[in-house]
């Protein structure tokens, strides 16, 4: 059985400021952020937003195809990149499951010749392979991020989440 977590933005808020944080007393402020579709968009934006960077790049990857189901390895979807030459880059994502995907957006940053490539994520996996350079917190559980809800509740209706009756409801006008 799969054990949830369900953060509130308050929490997604405090830990994408304690990663701002984290990276400014590193003194590590980026040029480009490139954010990994979907899950790191948000916290790019929200991590763009406190640093008042306005240079945000996607990469489309896909690994997991539904909750604790995966592909074998990340799949490269789309590359919307361009322009990282001597720049400072920080990759984002939600979470660091198993850290494949965080190396294989790494390798493909590093093509595009930077100066400095570092990571961020709100929350980490105690298993994960790679860490990113900066994370809000290490959790063991399937992360239910407010993005996410109505994909996941729609694979486990007996997910804890919350409006999930208005969301059937919607779901049951679409099919009429």
């Amino acid at each position: 059985m799969v054990e949830y977590y369900v953060p509130k933005w308050e929490e997604i808020e405090e830990g994408i400021l304690d990663v701002v944080e984290k990276m400014v007393n590193d003194d590590f402020v980026p040029d480009v952020i490139v954010a990994i579709l979907t899950g790191g968009v948000i916290p790019a934006k929200l991590v763009a937003d406190a640093l008042g960077i306005r240079n945000i790049k996607y990469i489309d990857i896909k690994f997991y195809k539904g909750i604790e189901s995966r592909e074998r390895k990340p799949v490269i979807k789309a590359v919307y990149v361009d322009n990282l030459e001597n720049k400072k880059v920080l990759i984002i994502d939600d979470v660091a499951d198993t850290g494949e995907t965080l190396d294989a957006v790494g390798n493909i940053i590093t093509m595009y010749n930077p100066s400095l490539i570092r990571s961020a994520t709100v929350y980490v996996k105690p298993w994960s392979r790679k860490y990113p350079d900066y994370y809000y917190k290490i959790l063991d559980k399937w992360i239910i991020f407010p993005w996410d809800k109505w994909e996941v509740v729609r694979e486990n209706t007996n997910a804890p989440i919350d409006k999930k009756e208005k969301y059937f409801d919607i779901l049951r006008k679409l099919r009429k």
